[in-house]
């Protein structure tokens, strides 16, 4: 039996961070200083992720990560409308349509109208206290236990996972 769709949005948070490495060790394996993050408290779901490049850049990764993640990974729970809360105001003003992130015609502006026509998408802008996204995982709730999230999993995941003890992340 399909689960009925969601009728009111769904708030997800995104963020991104430049850290300053302290560690000696990091520097010297030049890990990315970048952090994409992005969150659903309704499903419990908090992904971050190291990678490269400017701020506003990391903010649009979180976002179409957070995309992906909805539209593949929580297929199955009927999503139709989500708010992103974001706490760069560069990023928020960039879908007021004057923006040089999201030019007619760039891959991200495809990107966008790929995701749009299966979701409806809200962006606003949160102060940074407020986005969830941006919280210790300590205080991120967990899903209550008789609450069951069908994430669906790539079955060919597994060939793209590589163990070592330390990754230096993604470049954008």
């Amino acid at each position: 039996m399909d689960k009925p769709p969601h009728e009111k949005p769904v708030a997800c948070f995104i963020g991104a961070r430049i850290l300053q490495p302290s560690d000696p060790y990091l520097r010297r394996l030049e890990v990315y200083s970048g952090l994409v993050i992005f969150g659903i408290p309704h499903y419990g779901v908090q992904f971050k992720c190291r990678a490269d490049g400017e701020l506003v850049d990391l903010e649009f990764a979180a976002f179409f990560a957070l995309l992906r993640t909805i539209t593949t990974k929580l297929k199955d729970e009927g999503l139709r409308a989500i708010e992103v809360c974001s706490s760069n105001p560069e990023f928020v003003f960039a879908f007021t349509g004057k923006s040089r992130h999201l030019l007619d015609g760039s891959e991200r502006a495809k990107l966008l109208k790929e995701y749009s026509s299966r979701l409806a998408i809200t962006v606003r802008f949160v102060h940074p206290h407020e986005n969830r996204a941006l919280a210790s995982p300590a205080d991120f709730p967990t899903l209550p236990t008789n609450r069951y999230v069908s994430m669906t999993p790539d079955p060919f995941d597994y060939k793209n996972v590589s163990i070592k003890p330390l990754q230096r992340g993604v470049s954008l």
